[in-house]
């Protein structure tokens, strides 16, 4: 019998965080959360496999994290993951033993005279589907509003997102053949 996976989860929101946590107890593997703000010095990254941020987790918090994670074990493996697809992105860097992508690289979002531009260099054929996830009012279950749907090829590729798509949007979601996904998290200030 082999030992179970060890996974960090490093959240935001202790409800998600707790079903989270649960779920992946519930699939074998030995995982334990936080909210806390500082989780390395609560945990050494020597004791994980793999340590997940999620999409609560600000670019700053995630930058000095993943600093002092690596100081303590190089080889731990760091993933960015966003509550409605965290599953699939954990279940695939295990089985893979990596969390970088091999499909895509370069994914990123930038504001352009009022529209986004999603841009991606792509490595090979596959099928991409690009949405943005937003939350209205106070729900707890994200609006999904597809951007593109189509079979790429290898290269750079350029999608408009009108502003108004990304109004309240949290989450820009980038999915290739329905396995690796590489996200972005919308600003606020830039959707003001």
């Amino acid at each position: 019998m082999s030992k179970p996976r060890r996974i960090l989860v490093i959240g935001r929101r202790a409800d998600i965080l707790q079903r989270s946590v649960e779920a992946l107890n519930n699939q074998g593997f030995s995982a334990v959360g936080t909210v806390g703000e500082s989780p390395e010095t609560e945990f050494h990254a020597g004791d994980f496999d793999l340590i997940t941020m999620g999409g609560g987790v600000d670019a700053a918090t995630r930058e000095r994290l993943r600093a002092r994670f690596k100081a303590q074990n190089k080889e731990v493996m760091l993933l960015d993951v966003y509550a409605p697809i965290a599953g699939q992105q954990i279940a695939r860097a295990l089985r893979r033993n990596s969390v970088e992508g091999e499909l895509a690289s370069a994914f990123s979002v930038a504001e352009d005279a009022g529209a986004f531009v999603a841009s991606v260099t792509i490595e090979v054929p596959c099928a991409l589907r690009l949405d943005i996830y937003s939350y209205r009012g106070s729900s707890l279950e994200p609006e999904i509003v597809r951007v593109a749907d189509v079979t790429v090829s290898p290269g750079q590729h350029v999608f408009k997102i009108e502003k108004e798509l990304a109004r309240d949007g949290f989450m820009v979601v980038l999915t290739l053949n329905d396995e690796e996904h590489h996200l972005h998290r919308l600003e606020e200030k830039h959707l003001s």
